[in-house]
């Protein structure tokens, strides 16, 4: 009822100008959170009712509000002379420093039940108030706390998942710099950049910073070679995988290059590499098997370009037919394979073996076909 009857007084231009009001609105909610607080330790023992959790973390939400908003009007009436002394601000900031941990229990919580919104409130405020005026004189110590970056993940995530792009680059500029989780705000900034606050300048300076500070995550590495390739920078993509090659020979950074000698028609090359993925028999082998046969299918469709513009008894075009098929019987058993190992997968090797069958097996053509629900 106390805190429903000081609502009012927040309105009021005149109470509103005097810190004792915010003081006492946050008193309030002090209350409200301390009594949810007790319950939670005395049903440890058994005693009484549950705790109220929701109530005790907006409770503790409104606090730091109003004691935040108490000591802006304070120090304004100390600047402006109705103030003679600041009372306030050093109890308050030690209540709020006390329980600034539980901002983060109370984004936890809300994010467990998908209340997104609730979540970046939580997390965002309890990174927020590290530069309230309130606490300046604890800056240093409250900024150093890796905590920080931590929880700006977390709010920069479910900033993300309420579509509040501007929320996900202000939380996730701080927590980039975490070392564990910071891929996740480089990656939803990203996302921000390339489809909602689209900048395609921001969002290559993102990608770059992710793929050097975290190399180990395909989607800055996938997006930055898309990006290349996209520009006909083929070159430039394959000095910087072999840049990340060089630190780590992954599967995947071994398919991306040869992805890329592909794409330049280094098809030796592309085998050489596509056949370390094999070795290893660990990811992307089903890929690469797909990938090889790309390397013989694909100069196939050239001659097949180039005899679509000769006569029949033209007789290049008779040499032609016999390199197209000596192709696709080298690539035919690569796609095969491809097949065997991700039989769902059918981008990876269906319109190829179609284009193979036909060409040197209609009856396997035929069955492929009814398997795909194609009509013949």
């Amino acid at each position: 009822a106390a805190a429903q009857t000081i609502e009012a007084a927040l309105t009021n231009p005149e109470k509103a100008n005097d810190p004792n009001t915010w003081q006492l609105a946050g008193d309030i909610q002090k209350a409200i959170y301390d009594a949810e607080n007790d319950k939670i330790y005395m049903s440890q023992l058994g005693q009484g009712e549950a705790a109220d959790m929701p109530k005790m973390y907006n409770a503790m939400f409104k606090m730091f509000e109003y004691y935040l908003k108490c000591d802006d009007v304070e120090q304004a009436g100390v600047a402006n002379g109705t103030v003679k002394k600041a009372k306030l601000r050093k109890k308050n900031a030690e209540t709020l420093l006390k329980v600034r941990g539980n901002l983060a229990n109370g984004g936890v919580e809300a994010f467990n039940v998908n209340n997104y919104e609730d979540a970046q409130k939580y997390f965002g405020l309890f990174v927020d108030v590290i530069d309230a005026p309130m606490f300046a004189d604890q800056a240093a110590t409250l900024k150093a706390d890796t905590l920080n970056s931590l929880y700006a993940n977390y709010a920069t995530m479910a900033a993300a998942a309420v579509k509040n792009s501007d929320a996900v680059i202000k939380y996730g500029t701080i927590g980039k710099v975490n070392d564990n989780e910071g891929w996740q705000s480089l990656m939803y900034m990203a996302e921000v950049y390339g489809k909602e606050k689209v900048d395609s300048v921001k969002w290559l300076e993102v990608v770059t910073e992710g793929v050097d500070r975290f190399p180990k995550t395909d989607y800055f590495v996938a997006n930055l070679m898309d990006h290349y390739l996209n520009k006909g920078m083929t070159d430039e993509a394959l000095v910087k995988i072999d840049q990340l090659l060089a630190v780590s020979e992954t599967p995947y950074y071994l398919y991306v290059k040869g992805i890329l000698l592909i794409d330049k028609k280094q098809y030796e090359p592309a085998i050489v590499i596509l056949d370390k993925i094999i070795e290893k028999n660990a990811d992307l082998v089903a890929e690469a098997y797909s990938k090889k046969g790309e390397c013989f299918i694909i100069p196939a469709q050239d001659i097949v370009e180039e005899n679509s513009k000769l006569s029949l008894d033209d007789p290049k075009y008779n040499e032609n037919e016999a390199k197209i098929k000596d192709y696709y019987e080298k690539a035919k058993p690569l796609f095969e394979k491809a097949r065997d190992l991700k039989p769902d997968n059918k981008q990876l090797w269906g319109q190829a073996l179609l284009a193979i069958y036909w060409k040197l097996n209609k009856s396997e053509y035929e069955s492929l076909a009814r398997e795909m629900g194609i009509e013949l």
